[in-house]
């Protein structure tokens, strides 16, 4: 049997704290806090127009038409047209799921209030909430390390090997020449500016539904917790509140009814709140995942370019690791869900009167419905789908590579 803590205040929010605190540093927050007769609502406006236009605009656009000119000309390589698209695939999810949680900033900010709210703090157990806490902000850490390490070999150490003879991300930017020695410092130091933005946005966007999925885990960790240790809690509130054994399970029971409550209703919020989201995301990263495999067998002698080997496959793993954590963290909750109906009939309800067993039929009746998180409603977020997804490009990897040999 599990040991029970005592329960303490949990700061819930530090699920989200820091990338929301990265979201606001990068002045990209979806509200501003200021009046707009006042002279730093239109400052803060003025930075986001900028920002949208330098950090999210600019680059996409000018890596797209690189493509379009490089295959126009004829001379183009399948490598560097693969590592501009998935450049350009990755910039245009970053953008397109910081428009959508624009949109979505009220149901962004229920999703918040209920985080915080007492319904999710009325079972806490340190323990098992700290972990889910630390898991949260260990994620952010290592996806921004990684992520950061990925962008220096590409940005800079790759272009240092080669005395930064061309530039780090191909761009076209029509009327100037990039490789004109006039502009090409200039575009160069546009490049590494602008990418550490771009890459803390995406860290945190990526992290930001995996924050509150990992919060979703540790509530239903709780809930079940409680549920195995009802034999205990009924001695605990028997001898507290001088009551009988039926009576301590009600008062006991009630209270996982309504954590239970809460916890679907948290759930539904979230789906709201991220489901474009994660259909976006399985159809971006199993693009992303099929170019990078053509990217991989295109480069010529492997053995004389293990730094740009390296970086690609950096690079693959975290793309793998987003759509993991994010089927993962689904499955997760799915699972723990389906665990509740079974713990509940196994615990000591045999000697309840006739009125609770009945409330104990309906609870079980309704946990039965298992918590499914859904990409646009229709692809269940589990490790089946990860699977599948990974099947589908490693099929194509594995024909793309037979064809080249």
């Amino acid at each position: 049997m599990k040991s029970l803590d005592s329960p303490v205040k949990v700061d819930l929010y530090r699920h989200i704290s820091l990338p929301v605190s990265a979201i606001k540093f990068l002045q990209l927050w979806f509200y501003i806090p200021y009046s707009k007769k006042s002279i730093k609502f239109w400052l803060a406006v003025t930075i986001r127009v900028f920002l949208g236009i330098f950090v999210f605009v600019i680059p996409t656009l000018t890596q797209l038409i690189y493509i379009v000119r490089l295959l126009a000309s004829g001379k183009a390589e399948i490598q560097e047209i693969a590592a501009t698209i998935n450049l350009v695939l990755t910039e245009m999810l970053c953008s397109f799921k910081l428009l959508d949680l624009r949109l979505r900033r009220d149901v962004l900010t229920e999703l918040s209030d209920q985080l915080i709210s007492e319904q999710l703090n009325c079972f806490e157990t340190q323990r098992i909430l700290e972990k889910g806490v630390k898991l949260s902000r260990r994620l952010f850490c290592g996806l921004l390390l990684g992520s950061a390490l990925d962008v220096l070999v590409h940005v800079v150490v790759v272009p240092s090997l080669k005395n930064f003879e061309t530039i780090p991300l191909k761009m076209d930017f029509i009327f100037i020449d990039v490789n004109d020695p006039a502009y090409f410092d200039y575009v160069c130091a546009y490049q590494i500016l602008y990418k550490p933005t771009m890459i803390t946005t995406y860290v945190a966007l990526n992290v930001y539904p995996w924050s509150f999925m990992c919060c979703a885990n540790s509530q239903l960790d709780v809930l079940i917790n409680k549920l195995e240790n009802m034999k205990e809690l009924i001695k605990i509130t028997k001898a507290e509140r001088s009551c009988d054994e039926s009576d301590a399970y009600e008062i006991i029971f009630k209270g996982c009814v309504l954590h239970h409550s809460a916890i679907l209703r948290f759930t539904k919020s979230m789906q709201a709140t991220f489901s474009g989201q994660m259909s976006l995301n399985l159809f971006v990263s199993a693009c992303i995942i099929g170019t990078t495999a053509v990217q991989i067998i295109s480069i010529e002698l492997p053995r004389h370019n293990i730094t740009e080997v390296v970086w690609v496959l950096v690079y693959l793993s975290i793309i793998i690791g987003n759509l993991f954590v994010e089927c993962y963290f689904g499955n997760s909750i799915t699972h723990k869900s389906l665990k509740i109906p079974t713990i509940v009939f196994a615990g000591p309800w045999v000697d309840l009167p006739i009125k609770m067993k009945r409330n104990l039929v309906i609870f079980i009746a309704k946990a039965q419905q298992p918590i499914v998180l859904t990409a646009a409603k229709i692809v269940p977020v589990s490790m089946q789908t990860f699977t599948t997804v990974m099947n589908w490009t490693y099929k194509g990897f594995a024909v793309m590579n037979q064809m080249k040999k």
